[in-house]
């Protein structure tokens, strides 16, 4: 009879272990309202924390562009987070992550590409009669750097 018992006990354990690491899974969401922006242009990033249960994860949310801070934010009770922060000063690609931590210490990570480059009109898309033509020139950053880029002037015959 103890036996059994102490078998019981020890299944029971088992899987209350096992339901407490499923409910520490989850997923953050990271949104940006522009995936290509200028120097210094406001950039809204937003998302959601939430366990694979679907609960809110409690927690704090910081927010990094390649590695430096740009805010933090409280996740509110349905998960939600935002932040609004101003482009960097260099043409470049750079990566945006956010990391939301809760009470226990746990985290939960995700990032996407944001990349910061002159560009001015709308893409040109479909099939048209169009010359494009690329000329490089030099550019100097906010920062004062100085690089060379390919400006591309398109022309097309609607």
């Amino acid at each position: 009879m103890k036996l059994k018992l102490l078998i019981l006990i020890v299944l029971i354990s088992l899987m209350l272990i096992s339901i407490s690491f499923a409910a520490n899974e989850g997923t953050v969401t990271l949104s940006l309202n522009s995936t290509k922006v200028w120097w210094n242009d406001t950039v809204n990033a937003s998302g959601t924390a939430t366990y694979s249960n679907g609960t809110a994860i409690s927690g704090t949310a910081v927010l990094k562009v390649s590695d430096v801070q740009m805010c933090s934010y409280t996740v509110d009770a349905s998960g939600f987070w935002n932040c609004t922060f101003r482009a960097p000063d260099e043409v470049k690609a750079y990566t945006v992550s956010v990391n939301v931590t809760n009470a226990t210490g746990s985290s939960f990570t995700n990032s996407t590409t944001l990349n910061v480059a002159p560009n001015y009109g709308a893409s040109v898309g479909g099939t048209s009669d169009r010359v494009v033509y690329e000329q490089p020139m030099l550019i100097q950053d906010l920062n004062g750097t100085i690089k060379k880029i390919w400006v591309r002037i398109t022309t097309w015959r609607g």
